[in-house]
């Protein structure tokens, strides 16, 4: 008998032992294991309002060409999902090293979902009240905007001569796909605080793609992204009526 068939054997052995041993403790609560991690009443648990204080900060001290701010808002199913959705206003005013200049002003918004990596349960299997939490997520981002570009030089290559002009437009477009990683606290009293990371890609537009330098709420298309958001809100509990016997 070769090595690997011994391991089969023993795990085998050692499932077999698990199972037998199981199903002969009769005297343990019936269900109890199997209420654990589920999904229980009551469906929604709370729902927050928060508002990113890391965006318009280093719109100040990093670029202060660059205004954006945002807000956001979550509804807590069993402690374990929160559906989210996030909207804000974006703008720019830039001047480009080769002496261009772009400008846009709009608002945007972004729909997905938080997904809470703790248990929501405690070990006797009842729900738990959760309001801080590691998790990870996902969104949507889309935006519909406009955009000036001037001073833009376009030189022949056949006449070698050049030629300074401007580009405009409104009513673009824009959407891109979001994963997002971060953390929630609860501070004190409801009071809530989070910092999440983002990495942003898969950037679409319905037209004039390549003329779209900067969008409101991704930031600079010509590349995927990253962003840092620090929020500040609070989070209001739902309390689950008592049933009177």
């Amino acid at each position: 008998m070769n090595y690997f068939n011994k391991i089969k054997i023993s795990l085998l052995f050692v499932l077999c032992s698990l199972f037998l041993t199981t199903t002969a403790q009769t005297d343990e609560p019936p269900r109890e294991k199997e209420v654990r991690n589920l999904y229980t009443k009551p469906v929604v648990r709370g729902f927050s309002l928060h508002a990113d204080i890391a965006s318009p900060f280093m719109g100040i001290i990093v670029d202060k060409s660059v205004r954006t701010f945002e807000i956001q808002a979550d509804i807590n199913l069993f402690d374990k999902i929160f559906p989210t959705i996030e909207g804000g206003f974006g703008s720019i005013n830039a001047t480009l090293p080769n002496g261009s200049s772009y400008k846009t002003s709009a608002p945007f918004f972004r729909i997905g979902f938080n997904y809470n990596l703790m248990k929501n349960v405690t070990k006797e299997g009842a729900p738990k009240v959760i309001r801080s939490y590691p998790f990870v997520a996902a969104r949507y981002g889309f935006g519909i905007m406009p955009y000036q570009i001037n001073n833009v030089k376009v030189t022949s290559d056949y006449w070698g001569e050049s030629e300074t002009m401007s580009f405009s437009s409104s009513g673009v477009f824009a959407g891109w796909l979001e994963i997002v990683g971060g953390i929630r606290v609860d501070i004190k009293s409801g009071f809530t605080m989070g910092w999440n990371v983002r990495l942003k890609t898969a950037f679409h537009a319905s037209k004039d793609k390549t003329k779209l330098w900067y969008v409101a709420g991704y930031g600079l298309t010509g590349d995927t992204g990253f962003a840092f958001n620090y929020t500040l809100g609070y989070t209001f509990k739902i309390k689950e009526k008592k049933k009177i016997e």
